[in-house]
């Protein structure tokens, strides 16, 4: 399979507000557009307290398709209750949404309380320029609790949100600190192109650069959808249009040839055709540029 040509997305993340309006018509009809689509996975994620009746019925919508669904939810909405309904519900993995030392800890107490045999539980863990220094405690944390998968988000830049990456000198201060932290027995999800080849260092990037818009795409709480979280050109509205329009639209076929074309700036690299000019949405909000690279190389 060649991941910079994909004519079909094979991920969609889709990230609920536990306030909207939005109706279970809308819902389920788009529930309906990517099981018809044969996306392989669908990361959901909602923010409130509780699970709302939006997630509710699309894991309902989608607990019998041959689709890998995987919710982040909050740490109060993690119960113990609500663990045993979303398995029964063919919930592949659950993460919990963690964005400090202090919370994970909270969290980290009542860990046992919650697990379940059928169901993976992972910690998400939002870094930011507050938080980045805690990484070699945060996998210590986890690996003594026994927390097997610990994802590294991408950040939601559509609402001009910080950007936050960490720069070479950062990232080579945090090698040497893993040599001497415990994370041997945990699988991780790190989408940060250049904090994976921390973790990685021996490894090429993995799929060929961005997927934006290609074997990704985001839909946001308000049904807008995008390439990917971090990336805020906006390729159309799900309440206006359907998913396999937008995803064969002309928009989306000619950002894919944007971000195909290695910017001028990296071709004396020697990771250009692995790397691609890194994380291209980071680009575009903080050089407004797709045809720049990721200012996080330097």
């Amino acid at each position: 399979m060649n991941l910079r040509e994909l004519t079909f997305p094979i991920r969609i993340y889709w990230d609920l507000n536990p306030l909207s309006q939005a109706s279970s018509a809308d819902n389920l009809r788009i529930c309906d557009e990517i099981v018809n689509l044969k996306i392989l996975s669908l990361n959901l994620s909602c923010a409130g307290d509780s699970l709302g009746a939006s997630c509710m019925e699309i894991l309902e919508r989608l607990k019998t398709e041959n689709i890998a669904v995987s919710l982040t939810l909050s740490s109060s909405a993690a119960d113990a209750e609500t663990i045993s309904m979303l398995g029964r519900l063919n919930v592949r993995a659950v993460f919990v949404d963690i964005s400090s030392l202090n919370e994970l800890r909270d969290f980290l107490k009542d860990i046992e309380r919650i697990r379940s045999s059928a169901l993976s539980i992972g910690v998400s863990f939002d870094l930011d320029r507050n938080n980045y220094k805690d990484i070699p405690e945060i996998l210590s944390l986890c690996s003594d609790n026994k927390i097997a998968h610990l994802v590294f988000p991408m950040q939601r830049l559509i609402n001009n949100k910080d950007c936050f990456f960490m720069n070479k000198g950062e990232r080579e201060e945090l090698a040497m600190s893993l040599k001497t932290t415990k994370h041997q027995n945990i699988k991780f999800i790190i989408h940060d192109p250049f904090l994976w080849k921390v973790f990685n260092p021996e490894d090429k990037y993995p799929e060929g650069g961005c997927q934006g818009a290609n074997s990704m795409l985001y839909i946001s709480a308000d049904n807008n959808v995008y390439p990917c979280p971090s990336m805020p050109v906006k390729l159309g509205n799900l309440n206006e249009t359907n998913l396999k329009d937008i995803i064969l639209s002309a928009k989306k076929k000619e950002l894919r040839v944007v971000l195909n074309v290695i910017p001028d700036e990296c071709l004396d690299c020697a990771e250009k055709e692995e790397c691609t000019g890194g994380c291209r949405g980071r680009a575009y909000v903080l050089r407004d540029s797709l045809k720049k690279s990721d200012p996080a190389c330097k």
